[in-house]
């Protein structure tokens, strides 16, 4: 777009640059960048958990196209000793189940009777990365991740606020390019998060049905694998 005009109207363009365009529109976009991570702030302060239904679906870069999209629930929660506890359920087209709690993520998948189960060690504070922007602190997320204001957007009806993390751990970035969030605008809560990683591929996932703060017994976030089940441990 902005090859574009710089084509069409390259005397227009030049004109705005000499005039400090430019550093007027950054400081709109860090005003805006300010005010939307005061709200976060304002939601972290109170937050105890976040609920919803899901649907996801993954882009493949050099395919140029999705998978087939699932459907699922999501469940976040922060722990009585701070730590992040999550359970994320794909329920269709198949069965699929993510737990963390304390220092283990466990994947169990009941179509192949077989669950993974994961150390998570220094890899902990990972966990927040599939929450980001839930029940952190602006100077938490600023000391994690370089943010940058993304505008307005509408999803499925609602009016959303998009940020931008972007990793500053290269460890981190290594695996993660950048989170984007689209923010309801009414509750500060996630709407969608586009997951990209260096390659190009992206996870899409859109919630509906969020619910804040609503009480999460700990269970939630156990796995009791049925009899049988194949248990990898890394």
């Amino acid at each position: 777009m902005r090859l574009a005009l710089a084509l069409v109207y390259p005397s227009i363009l030049l004109a705005a640059c000499l005039a400090g365009g430019a550093p007027a529109a950054e400081a709109d976009e860090s005003a805006e960048l300010e005010k939307a991570l005061a709200r976060v702030d304002q939601v972290s302060r109170t937050f105890r958990s976040f609920s919803a239904r899901l649907s996801q679906k993954k882009y493949t870069a050099v395919l140029e196209e999705f998978d087939t999209p699932e459907k699922g629930r999501f469940h976040y929660a922060v722990a009585r000793d701070g730590s992040v506890m999550m359970r994320h359920e794909i329920e269709a087209p198949g069965k699929r189940i993510l737990t963390i709690k304390g220092d283990s993520a466990v994947l169990y998948q009941p179509v192949v009777r077989q669950a993974q189960v994961y150390a998570l060690g220094k890899r902990k504070n990972l966990v927040e990365y599939l929450g980001t922007g839930l029940g952190q602190s602006s100077e938490n997320l600023r000391r994690k991740f370089h943010i940058a204001w993304k505008g307005s957007a509408s999803i499925d009806g609602r009016k959303c606020f998009v940020l931008e993390f972007k990793p500053r751990d290269p460890k981190a970035a290594a695996s993660v390019r950048s989170i984007t969030v689209s923010f309801d605008q009414t509750n500060v809560t996630p709407v969608r998060y586009r997951i990209e990683e260096p390659s190009g591929d992206y996870l899409l996932e859109t919630f509906s049905e969020g619910k804040l703060n609503t009480r999460l017994p700990e269970e939630l976030f156990e796995q009791k694998l049925p009899r049988g089940v194949e248990v990898l441990k890394f």
